[in-house]
């Protein structure tokens, strides 16, 4: 059995980004990552912009607050128009600047009849107020997007403002789980005597997707060694990148999983991990498909999920910061604790404290809906008084 900082070194030691590169549409790029820097191909904005609806005039012919209206600017024109000293062109947000002009006044701070404008607030303006001047973003042939970036929703729009298409990244993980277990029955069926209804499988998918990922096959199987066997055979003739399998890892008698794995060659990198909950944790390597058995209870597959299988995805996906998001905060209340177990408690996380949950038992699933964070108690640590400092991992948002 290791201790929990031995599992994630070995974890992170083991794992390799993916490099296989293609070709694919922005628009498509969400949760790759990318395997080139990218530069501006254009300047951005590419041409002076009016930041506000308002009157674009010429700064240094200001002097008597008036002008006269001679044309209007949409977003999308071709401006030609040339202003004279007292003269205003009307503009709208997004719309080009007349070249010889050097400051857009907002329109709340004009009053206007027919084609006469007057300036009428007591706030001076300034010259270049209400422009976005061409490449005050950035400028063609400058550094856009370094490698290595993932596409997350704002790194695909910035792309496509520069008016790419194409980019080079790395294909996403290929993802398959393997549930195990005779007592599961899926949600909407009937629920028999001695069954439950199966959610890991769900719970595990909609955390791979709320990493812009996907698992790509899902496959359950009962509680039978060759069945489990052939199971995970044809998987590993797949290649997956990762391969999860839920349940059956334990010591019970009808725990499979980990004779399934060792007769189909996976090593074992570690075997049970000295925390809590998810103790049985096991992670192995078959050829190039890197594989995870978690509990089956659900609290404890979850955790187990955002402490290891989130790092080695966000691993693969070639990022640098790995693991859950760390922050030290006081507790609102005490916590006992024994040596010999880390623990990963619940918990939810407050600008300036932190508190446990009520149900950390790990077949519950309702104190989770209500965490946003884990308080981790290393294995050596005992009894946590009230106000004491404790090491807070920060659960992805997703609302």
């Amino acid at each position: 059995m290791v201790s929990v900082e031995e599992a994630k070194q070995i974890l992170i030691n083991a794992i390799q980004p993916l490099s296989v590169a293609i070709a694919i549409n922005t628009a498509d790029a969400l949760g790759h990552t990318l395997l080139e820097n990218i530069y501006a191909p254009v300047h951005l904005p590419p041409f002076n912009q009016s930041n506000v609806d308002g009157y674009a005039v010429k700064f240094s012919c200001t002097n008597e607050n008036k002008w006269k209206v001679v044309g209007e600017i949409k977003a999308g024109d071709n401006t030609e128009i040339q202003l004279n000293e007292g003269e205003a062109a009307r503009i709208f947000t997004g719309a080009m600047v007349p070249v010889d002009s050097d400051l857009v006044i907002m329109q709340e701070r004009i009053i206007r009849s027919d084609d006469l404008i007057e300036y009428s607030s007591s706030v001076p303006f300034r010259g270049g107020e209400n422009i976005r001047y061409k490449g005050m973003q950035i400028n063609k042939g400058e550094l856009a997007i370094e490698a290595g970036t993932v596409c997350s929703p704002a790194v695909i729009g910035f792309i496509a403002s520069l008016g790419i298409e194409l980019i080079k990244v790395a294909r996403k993980p290929r993802i398959t789980l393997v549930v195990t277990g005779n007592e599961l029955k899926a949600p909407g069926t009937e629920l028999k005597a001695g069954n439950v209804y199966e959610s890991n499988s769900l719970s595990l998918c909609s955390a791979v997707k709320a990493m812009g990922l996907n698992i790509d096959k899902t496959i359950f199987v009962k509680d039978d060694k060759q069945e489990l066997e052939n199971a995970i055979r044809e998987v590993f003739l797949a290649s997956p990148d990762l391969l999860l399998v839920s349940g059956g890892i334990s010591v019970g008698d009808y725990d499979f999983v980990y004779e399934a794995l060792e007769v189909n060659g996976t090593v074992p990198l570690f075997y049970k991990v000295a925390q809590k909950p998810g103790k049985p944790l096991y992670f192995g390597k078959n050829k190039s498909t890197y594989v995870f058995g978690l509990p089956g209870n659900p609290g404890s597959a979850l955790s187990c999920f955002y402490e290891y299988i989130y790092p080695a995805l966000r691993k693969l996906q070639g990022k640098e910061m790995c693991f859950l998001t760390n922050v030290f905060l006081p507790v609102k209340k005490p916590i006992a604790k024994k040596k010999g177990l880390a623990l990963f408690l619940k918990a939810f996380a407050a600008v300036d404290s932190v508190e446990s949950l009520q149900g950390q038992e790990s077949f519950k699933m309702k104190s989770f809906t209500d965490a946003n964070a884990f308080i981790y108690l290393q294995k050596d640590r005992e009894d946590v008084s009230a106000g004491e400092l404790v090491e807070v991992h920060l659960l992805p948002a997703y609302n």
